[in-house]
């Protein structure tokens, strides 16, 4: 696969609506069982070398040719022709997901096998759900009880100790039922809080990691992007009078940048397009972080393209996420194509959070952003794609300008305007 293939898959997806809003780059109750550790140490990853050498680590990155690791602040690359084998965090979850789709049935011991793999992966949260997840099913399986540290009588059966005090899994159940005594759910990159029904919990735990996963296939592999550590956490709230008011009014979910955050009202009524919407943005801000460094944000319109393409690809089978990116999104080209007073590339590139959201000509941003992507990453074989890799992490650094535009893709504005104007008018066409 080149580079910049997945880049470009990712913004071919079909939508059901011409404009969602954009988010503005603007107490932690008990957990139903022990709580695993959450993120990961510069030692979580294991490098084998050809020569025999063990490098304990954290694998931030897996190039064509080489790989990039981190031990405290030092970095080191090894070329792929130095390397036996290679086990990591990011691997150990591909082979749980393989395994788990692979699933003839999802019963106790189908998840219990599960559980022990992530046991022996260094997947300790995951073994953790899945362990929850078998006592949903069978709330007196020896084994989970036994996993997760509970304990036996004669008089109460199994119960597990949270807080000082023990519950069994009916009381556990009750209890995080209300906000205040909402579970918290580690996964290996994010934080769950939740105050749902445990199982649909679980599965959206699940989910996070597929997306986390979803998004450095198509995203990491093209800008270079390393793996991040800082552990965001999602909120989803069962009452929507517990969900905070988001900054934009209607808006079913939100990421606040300063807590790495995103909030979910779990009662609206697109609820997983919405989440996997803002989500995207807290893993373009964790990703670049990690990566270039400093606090910075990608051109909104750049950031609106990913976000969108990541929601409307989106999948729900039985539990499971899974995303397709597939075909360009004919309703913005049509929209555009019929437009007598088209923003132009410069608004466009120049436009702050706020344009997607408010005002009469949202609709022309949230199409045009699209249509833009989608151009420069398909038109003439490809030939900007790098470009728009090379002005997205410019961008992260502050660098967004027209002119640092104009210098990534190697091409003045007057000149490519007219192509995609074109381009517009052929797709809607057809």
């Amino acid at each position: 696969m080149t580079l910049l293939r997945p880049l470009a898959l990712l913004i071919l997806a079909a939508p059901t609506a011409l404009a969602r809003p954009l988010a503005d780059p603007v107490s932690a109750g008990p957990p139903v069982a022990p709580a695993a550790t959450l993120g990961h140490d510069d030692r979580s990853d294991l490098v084998i070398l050809k020569d025999g050498k063990e490098v304990e680590c954290r694998v931030i990155l897996e190039a064509d040719d080489y790989i990039l690791t981190k031990r405290g602040s030092k970095k080191k690359q090894y070329a792929r022709d130095e390397i036996a084998e290679i086990h990591s965090v990011e691997r150990s979850l591909a082979q749980l997901f393989e395994r788990y789709d692979a699933l003839p049935s999802r019963g106790p011991a189908e998840l219990a096998e599960l559980a022990l793999f992530c046991e022996q992966n260094e997947l300790p949260s995951e073994a953790r759900n899945l362990w929850i997840q078998v006592l949903t099913i069978d709330p007196e399986n020896e084994q989970a009880w036994n996993e997760l540290g509970g304990v036996y009588t004669k008089r109460r059966g199994w119960r597990l100790k949270v807080r000082g005090r023990f519950y069994t899994v009916d009381q556990l159940r009750e209890r995080v039922s209300d906000w205040k005594h909402a579970m918290e759910i580690p996964t290996a990159h994010f934080l769950l809080k939740t105050d749902i029904e445990p199982e649909r919990a679980l599965n959206i735990a699940l989910n996070l990691e597929r997306a986390y996963m979803t998004y450095y296939e198509v995203v990491g592999e093209a800008l270079a992007l390393q793996v991040f550590d800082e552990v965001p956490e999602v909120h989803v709230f069962k009452d929507p009078k517990d969900y905070p008011t988001p900054r934009f009014q209607g808006d079913q979910a939100w990421f606040s940048r300063g807590e790495n955050t995103v909030f979910v009202n779990g009662a609206g009524p697109s609820v997983a397009n919405d989440a996997v919407f803002k989500l995207t943005h807290a893993l373009v801000l964790n990703s670049f972080r990690r990566t270039i460094g400093g606090n910075g944000s990608i051109a909104p319109w750049t950031e609106r393209a990913l976000a969108e393409a990541f929601s409307y690809a989106l999948r729900i089978e039985d539990g499971v996420a899974s995303w397709e990116f597939g075909r360009p999104i004919e309703e913005y080209f049509r929209f555009q194509a019929a437009d007598d007073k088209p923003l132009g590339m410069k608004r466009l590139i120049t436009a702050g959070y706020g344009a997607f959201n408010n005002g009469t000509d949202a609709q022309r941003y949230n199409a045009e952003c699209h249509t833009l992507m989608f151009f420069l990453l398909h038109a003439e074989d490809g030939k900007y794609r790098q470009g728009v890799a090379d002005y997205m992490r410019s961008s992260f650094k502050g660098q967004s300008a027209p002119t640092h535009f104009e210098k990534a893709l190697g091409v003045k504005i007057k000149d490519l305007e007219p192509q995609w104007t074109a381009f517009v008018e052929a797709t809607a066409a057809r």
